[in-house]
């Protein structure tokens, strides 16, 4: 068994702050969870005000997300990630914003038990 977590850096619309949230926690998230096999929760975060360093070092995104993976094979859950993105497998909303400040998506692997 592999242990993973995807790590998303991502950003709503001006504006669409409210519905982005919305749909991030009760749509997007169960969706990912439901239909994605090997992803087994997911969490959301905001940026916080309070930092070690100075904040002229924010990332360019206000929320992560970390979502928990447990899979045999993770090769093939990114590849049903990647597609269900594109394919309406994933009800996706325009509150996300994918031009000014697209999602950045990371893998990282478990390094320990």
């Amino acid at each position: 068994m592999v242990r993973a977590i995807l790590i998303a850096h991502v950003q709503p619309k001006d504006n669409l702050e409210d519905e982005f949230n919305r749909w991030y926690d009760d749509i997007h998230i169960p969706q990912v969870v439901d239909r994605i096999a090997g992803v087994v929760s997911g969490k959301r975060y905001r940026y916080a005000e309070e930092q070690l360093v100075d904040a002229s070092g924010a990332p360019p995104t206000r929320y992560l997300t970390m979502y928990e993976i447990e899979t045999h094979d993770l090769a093939d859950t990114v590849d049903r990630l990647g597609a269900a993105l594109t394919d309406g497998t994933l009800d996706m909303s325009e509150s996300l914003d994918t031009e000014n400040q697209p999602p950045i998506l990371h893998f990282y692997g478990s390094v320990s038990s």
